[in-house]
């Protein structure tokens, strides 16, 4: 019998993005030693693979395409990411990194590709290969192209932004306030356990997260 999934966007969910000020803003972890979970997020995990979810990674990787990192670092911070994870007896069960950026400058990693979000591509992959229903599955992340990647797979997204955002997405998608306080965060996003934490204050927010 097909099974319910939370999507999960890594870097600002489920990873601190961190203040590179060679690139002038935050980014995902280029390298290992710079990958942290933000906490609280592993408990939400550990109670919805309790809860039988699947717990699916969705992100897009652009660092080596910008020439910012190379694939092996962005390779070794995931690995240290899940091995942070199994620290906190915690795993995903499927993982889908895109690479690619349509402004990259590497060959073979520029220009438009299939599986990059907003493309509901790898949501679609992961449904199949893991029998997941995804109609009664969630996406949770926090930028536009989480939301345009939910809605174009028919997954109900939560999207974890500014509680003063006003544009469209903010009416198709379970908005979350911010109060995240961590300076190696991004200031203006929030993090995944405080979007289950408002489940009883938001009438829009189905039984999804178990107490």
């Amino acid at each position: 019998m097909s099974r319910p999934a939370v999507f999960l966007d890594r870097d600002g969910v489920l990873v601190e993005e961190i203040y590179y000020p060679e690139t002038g803003g935050t980014e995902a972890p280029f390298k290992p030693e710079h990958v942290r979970l933000i906490p609280g997020a592993t408990a939400v995990m550990r109670r919805l693979k309790e809860s039988s979810f699947v717990l699916v990674l969705i992100s897009n990787q652009a660092g080596f395409a910008k020439g910012k990192s190379s694939l092996r670092a962005l390779w070794l911070a995931h690995e240290c990411f899940a091995s942070l994870l199994a620290d906190e007896r915690v795993a995903l069960d499927d993982v889908y990194y895109s690479y690619g950026h349509p402004d990259g400058v590497v060959p073979y990693f520029d220009g438009p590709s299939l599986d990059r979000k907003p493309a509901p591509y790898n949501v679609l992959i992961a449904a199949a290969l893991n029998d997941i229903d995804l109609h009664r599955s969630w996406f949770i992340g926090n930028c536009h192209s989480d939301v345009e990647c939910a809605l174009a797979a028919g997954v109900k997204p939560i999207w974890i932004v500014d509680e003063n955002a006003t544009d469209c997405h903010s009416i198709l998608a379970v908005k979350v306030p911010d109060f995240s306080k961590s300076p190696s965060c991004h200031p203006r996003r929030k993090r995944i356990s405080d979007a289950v934490a408002v489940k009883t204050n938001m009438s829009q927010m189905p039984e999804l997260f178990p107490h």
